[in-house]
């Protein structure tokens, strides 16, 4: 799956994993993320509705840099709130469209209580 469909679609006790306090996201890649998982979930809440359907979303918020760089409101962004200039909203665009869009497995270790994103590098 993409990792905008583990951040929205997989659910712990009813809740997203960024709002489950008693587990922790562990990432496993070679190739590091432009923004961090809790980054990312904030500027997927912002944007997508968690669990909706492909067709309840509009996706153009994961695909589309320049859709992105024109529709998106950076000032919420809570990653970098420096996004001002159009050169720089597109870098973030493309970045958190590149970030979003890479495969991942999910697992979930009950033990640790880890959310873990094994990253298809």
């Amino acid at each position: 799956m993409k990792l905008y469909q583990a951040l929205t679609q997989v659910t712990i006790n009813q809740v997203m994993v960024d709002d489950a306090p008693e587990f922790n996201i562990r990432t496993q890649l070679n190739q590091p993320l432009h923004f961090t998982p809790t980054e990312l979930y904030h500027y997927i809440d912002s944007v997508l509705k968690p669990g909706s359907r492909h067709d309840q979303n509009n996706l153009k918020f994961v695909a589309d840099a320049a859709f992105i760089a024109e529709n998106y409101d950076f000032s919420v962004f809570a990653a970098q709130n420096r996004f001002y200039n159009f050169e720089a909203k597109m870098e973030a665009a493309r970045d958190l469209v590149t970030d979003l869009n890479r495969h991942v497995s999910v697992n979930l270790n009950l033990d640790t209580r880890e959310y873990q994103l094994l990253f298809v590098d």
